[in-house]
């Protein structure tokens, strides 16, 4: 086996160190690329996931006024029955808000007592059912719970759609809401 001498060493490695350094445009452009790439995935699976938050969040909404509504006619907040008017637009099914209000109805209510909840109007209100067992026959846009029980005969379903989600929030006649799926 032969090594080459001390100078021979010295100007092979001068000869390589004189090679130009840096990245080819070729790499430049592959490594632009694959990021860009990287961003634009990260961008919508971001996006799809704020959607989804979001549409959680107007669940919750609902079903925070509608267990509020529950909880305070079954304490007998006001020695009154509580429900849950919601203003959706028959047309094109959307809401802006809520109404919490102490009273038999909605048109009968005390309006000192009345409470408003805030939904994202990008929600729908695909089906509102509040017929408990009997045939819908309403416009179904309240829901009353008696004072000291909490129970309802107008127990039922509300299918809201968020972005092409659809959920179902279930109301039964003992006044529990729960969305479904989980």
């Amino acid at each position: 086996m032969h090594f080459p001498s001390l100078p021979q060493s010295i100007k092979l490695l001068d000869q390589f160190s004189m090679k130009p350094k840096g990245f080819t445009l070729l790499e430049t452009i592959l490594t632009v690329a694959i990021l860009g790439s990287i961003f634009l995935f990260s961008a919508y699976g971001l996006t799809a996931l704020q959607r989804s938050f979001a549409g959680q969040a107007v669940d919750r909404e609902v079903i925070n006024a509608l267990s509020t509504a529950a909880r305070r006619a079954r304490m007998g907040v006001q020695g009154s029955n509580w429900g849950v008017y919601i203003p959706y637009d028959n047309n094109t099914r959307t809401s802006t808000t809520m109404i919490l209000f102490s009273g038999p109805t909605y048109a009968t209510r005390t309006i000192a007592y009345d409470q408003i909840y805030t939904i994202n109007d990008d929600a729908k209100f695909v089906t509102v059912d509040f017929s408990g067992a009997a045939t819908n026959t309403s416009s179904d846009h309240e829901i009353v719970f008696a004072s000291h029980t909490g129970t309802t005969t107008q127990y039922g379903s509300i299918a809201m759609e968020w972005y092409g989600q659809t959920r179902t929030i279930t109301i039964d006649s003992d006044g529990f809401a729960l969305r479904t799926p989980l």
